[in-house]
């Protein structure tokens, strides 16, 4: 594997997953000394770095593909729950003015999340609720059958390729800040969405984590394509099928219930064939 562990070089999966904590922990700390409150943060971050440091250190020269998997897992998943919130204090600006200026160009002068707003009074808002709260096991199922039961090389790739997406995703999360359509267009739809059973549990999950924040890029679409094109990559077509309408269904969800620009969601595909092709070329048979 180039540039694995067997090679007596740090893994790409490692890399990625230092890289991302160090930007983050440089960043608070330099937020912090400029008198933002976030010793906490800086403190937390700090230790997830020096703590990941002393695991790759530990696998120095062992491939350890599931152990160095659930690492990685476990560090984005905790940067998934810790970044969103104190990016808005770490950097001085916000992205949201950026991002739907961005959508408004894309689509003629025209807000596409405006332009959606009709269907969050349908009961297609409850339908695209179940599969937005679907996006949460099916991520887990996708982690689970991307490290069990393949070779030794597919498990690296779909290592190196998770720690890759979410690492770049999280650099859009602290360095363009934004809480989505459903805040910073709150004064321009007619009407709230309006949903049932599962909508409601959408709104205590998103409310549970703070509130909407991390839109750029959309990891809900990122995560969801990565494992589409890593089983196609695999030559696992009929499990890539299955999962492409449920994909589908979450990008919609994502738009129809507000919480990403249409840019976002480009992002996070794009992205997503970044990972794909990073892993492709930093793992070899």
């Amino acid at each position: 594997m180039r540039g694995g562990a067997g090679a007596g070089r740090i893994d790409a999966a490692d890399l990625a997953s230092l890289g991302i904590l160090s930007v983050v922990t440089i960043t608070l700390g330099v937020a912090a000394a400029r008198g933002a409150p976030l010793r906490d943060a800086l403190l937390l971050h700090a230790g997830l770095l020096a703590g990941y440091a002393l695991f790759v250190v530990a696998l120095r020269g062992r491939s350890a593909t599931v152990p160095r998997g659930i690492a990685v897992i476990a560090v984005m998943f905790t940067l998934y729950t810790t970044l969103g919130h104190v990016a808005f204090e770490a950097v001085p600006w916000l992205a949201d003015s950026w991002l739907a200026g961005a959508d408004r160009a894309l689509f003629g002068g025209l807000s596409p999340s405006l332009m959606l707003a009709p269907l969050g009074v349908t009961r297609w808002a409850e339908i695209l609720s179940v599969f937005y709260a679907a996006f949460i096991p099916y991520l887990y199922l996708s982690i689970f059958l991307g490290l069990i039961g393949r070779p030794e090389r597919e498990r690296s790739e779909f290592v190196v390729g998770f720690a890759t997406l979410y690492a770049l995703s999280f650099l859009g999360y602290l360095f363009l800040p934004a809480r989505g359509p459903i805040v910073e267009l709150a004064g321009h739809f007619p009407n709230p969405v309006r949903g049932g059973a599962f909508h409601a549990l959408v709104l205590r999950s998103v409310e549970a984590a703070g509130g909407p924040h991390g839109a750029f890029p959309s990891l809900h679409v990122g995560a969801s394509f990565y494992a589409a094109l890593f089983d196609l990559r695999q030559g696992n077509t009929l499990r890539a099928l299955v999962y492409a309408p449920l994909l589908v269904l979450i990008v919609l969800a994502t738009l129809v219930l507000r919480y990403h620009y249409v840019v976002d969601l480009i992002a996070g595909a794009a992205l997503a064939l970044l990972a794909v092709r990073t892993a492709t070329r930093r793992v070899s048979p």
